[in-house]
């Protein structure tokens, strides 16, 4: 295959699998959530916890808050065969509850952070290995 062509294919396929784990993680997917991810993937926040292992993602992904909706932006890749890295900015929004008042029924920006990903090509597609994110302003 084309060189060009497959850095579009892998960069498409690893935006793809980025938009995958916000929306899993947003609608309380579990499953889908941690198949976004190797085996042993790991996601790490920088001066807090680390989650370890399909079964504890999907566990962590559980405990999702009503509302939040994570959007990334500006995202950065560097493909090495089946090895590749993104760096990407992450917003996190949270949606008004359904019984908010009219006049409180819009998002609102709650964080900002950067995401430094690790990811391996596997059978099923590209996953995240390890998925590193630091939060402006700390925990």
């Amino acid at each position: 295959m084309d060189p060009d062509v497959r850095w579009l294919l892998d960069r498409a396929q690893i935006l793809e699998l980025t938009a995958r784990y916000n929306r899993c993680f947003d609608d309380g997917d579990p499953e889908r959530f941690a198949d976004c991810f190797t085996d042993d993937g790991v996601m790490a926040v920088d001066g807090g916890p680390s989650t370890a292992g399909r079964e504890a993602l999907a566990e962590m992904c559980r405990h999702t808050p009503y509302g939040t909706v994570h959007a990334t932006v500006d995202a950065t890749v560097e493909v090495d065969g089946d090895r590749a890295t993104q760096v990407v900015t992450l917003l996190v929004l949270q949606r008004p509850g359904p019984d908010a008042p009219r006049d409180e029924r819009r998002s609102r920006l709650t964080r900002t952070a950067r995401y430094r990903d690790e990811l391996v090509r596997t059978d099923g597609g590209w996953r995240f290995a390890r998925r590193s994110v630091v939060l402006d302003g700390g925990l």
